[in-house]
């Protein structure tokens, strides 16, 4: 596999996958900033076939692997040819509904992954959410430059790395910068954030998390109700959860977050052990 240094050397390669499919298949759906964000930072790796393309997004020690191909045949023939499957340490997810995802989770079994995560999206329709917080909702900013470190520290601690998608360094620091991630703070560090896209008239709750030892106060619930309140021209929330946490989920759709059919599996190949 060789670098990706241009966002057309992608669609162009995704597009002669497409010509002529009989069923293409893929799970690469990069938005044109992220896209270019992991060129720029000479993240992406590719390989273009003939009828397929592949590729690899380097994420601290290990890859997330995304294909491009006309039908699950050639994909199945063409993964199998990879030697970088063999060698480096990736995860590969798989989105959709249930009942359209066996055929590529084989596929993906016979190329040597394995299942390790499922996560389900849960959506809310935009609707008056739950009363603002009053005084308390006083406590919450957005984070600025000097809480970048506290928040990945928070971020790495709290969540899967093969799982969850955690944002690199540069798109924290973006993140802060468009101001999408609200915090909380106690004791001189970030007690608990809450990180957010909005695009249009969606709004995607990316990570919702209170610090161990600060899971006593409620900070979670202050963030979400100012949330709602800042966000509330959205029509729309999502949000990606693991469905093994039975926890989250509840918590969830306390506020009113349901399943909405899509799952994610996420699957790590044998270089990847617990």
């Amino acid at each position: 596999m060789r670098p990706v240094t241009t966002a057309a050397q992608v669609l162009d390669a995704m597009q002669r996958a497409k010509a002529g499919a009989s069923a293409y298949c893929t799970n690469f759906f990069p938005a044109q900033p992220k896209l270019q964000g992991w060129i720029e930072h000479g993240e992406l790796l590719g390989e273009f076939r003939d009828r397929s393309a592949f590729f690899a997004r380097k994420d601290r020690d290990f890859w997330h692997w995304y294909f491009c191909a006309p039908d699950v045949e050639t994909l199945q023939r063409e993964m199998g040819e990879l030697p970088f499957l063999r060698i480096e340490r990736a995860a590969v997810d798989l989105v959709g509904s249930e009942a359209s995802l066996g055929g590529l989770v084989r596929v993906a079994g016979g190329a040597g992954f394995r299942p390790y995560a499922r996560l389900l999206r849960l959506a809310r329709a935009g609707q008056p959410g739950p009363a603002d917080a009053g005084n308390e909702a006083s406590e919450v900013v957005c984070a600025d430059k000097a809480d970048r470190q506290a928040v990945i520290d928070l971020l790495e601690t709290s969540f899967d790395r093969y799982a969850d998608q955690l944002p690199m360094s540069y798109e924290i620091e973006a993140a802060i910068e468009a101001r999408q991630i609200l915090v909380v703070k106690r004791e001189g560090t970030v007690g608990a954030l809450l990180f957010f896209e909005t695009q249009g008239l969606t709004s995607t709750i990316r990570y919702w998390v209170v610090g161990q030892r600060f899971r006593s106060y409620r900070l979670g619930s202050v963030l979400m109700r100012h949330y709602f309140a800042a966000q509330n021209a959205a029509r729309r929330f999502i949000l990606w959860v693991t469905a093994a946490n039975e926890d989250a989920v509840l918590k969830y759709q306390h506020y009113g977050y349901h399943p909405d059919g899509l799952v994610d599996h996420v699957l790590v190949n044998e270089m990847i052990r617990p």
